[in-house]
């Protein structure tokens, strides 16, 4: 069912980004960090304060170019969990429109696949097929991906910089994890139980579309964070290895 495989898949992207932005914020340089990251967080917080505006939300406060001090803050929402929601998970939602946009853009310089997942079953083996499905779809972009992308193509290396931007700036702030993990499992379930009913929404093609773009970039999301993610714990290991090892030799002389 796409709906269960793209809330495991968002979830994923939820943890994976908060965990990537924080380790790269504490042990890398965080002006470096807020300079490469820069459009993506701009993208971020007009997403939050667009939303705002929409949900009739009061913004206290809206900070973009300040190094030290970027973000926004707003009133408590009307409708406490569902805007807190809709607030909450916009800049996802931003953040994959300029992954799509910046890809259409470049010509769609890499081609995935976007094929929906079968029909899921309230059952371990279902539950286990719908994760299966989930990961040899990251695993097949991460293939698709690695195969496709020519380092001497400009095309290639802006999509890949810009992909990795945005999908890092999907980094929820930490209070916000709650509604989002919620949000989205209830969503799930409802256009699940909608689609029980006989009313499919994947009929009509406007929503195909977008749940296609979204499956695609939620894959393509992933692939990119888990690789960071393992390329920067792998990184972190290795100089922590070198300080203890030399940094002891070094005190002992």
């Amino acid at each position: 069912m796409i709906y269960f495989s793209l809330t495991i898949g968002l979830i994923l992207i939820i943890f994976l980004s908060f965990a990537l932005c924080g380790l790269w914020t504490k042990y890398a340089n965080p002006r470096m960090v807020r300079g490469f990251l820069f459009p993506g967080a701009i993208v971020h917080e007009l997403s939050h304060a667009l939303l705002c505006l929409v949900t009739g939300t009061t913004i206290k406060e809206l900070n973009l170019f300040k190094s030290d001090n970027t973000g926004i803050k707003y009133d408590k929402p009307k409708i406490p969990f569902l805007f807190d929601f809709m607030i909450a998970s916009a800049p996802i939602f931003g953040c994959a429109f300029f992954i799509f946009f910046i890809s259409q853009l470049l010509s769609n310089p890499i081609h995935l696949s976007d094929t929906f997942p079968q029909e899921f079953h309230f059952t371990f083996k279902g539950l286990f097929d719908l994760i299966r499905h989930l990961l040899d779809t990251v695993w097949a972009t991460f293939h698709a991906f690695k195969n496709q992308f020519h380092i001497k193509n400009i095309r290639h290396i802006i999509f890949v910089i810009a992909i990795i931007i945005f999908t890092i700036s999907m980094a929820p702030h930490k209070q916000d994890i709650k509604h989002l993990v919620l949000g989205f499992s209830i969503l799930a379930l409802i256009f699940f139980f909608l689609t029980k009913a006989g009313i499919d929404l994947l009929e009509y093609r406007g929503w195909n579309f977008f749940i296609k773009e979204l499956w695609e970039i939620t894959a393509l999301s992933i692939s990119v964070l888990a690789t960071l993610l393992f390329i920067t714990l792998i990184t972190m290991g290795c100089i922590k290895g070198y300080r203890l090892t030399f940094g002891q030799k070094g005190s002992g002389k």
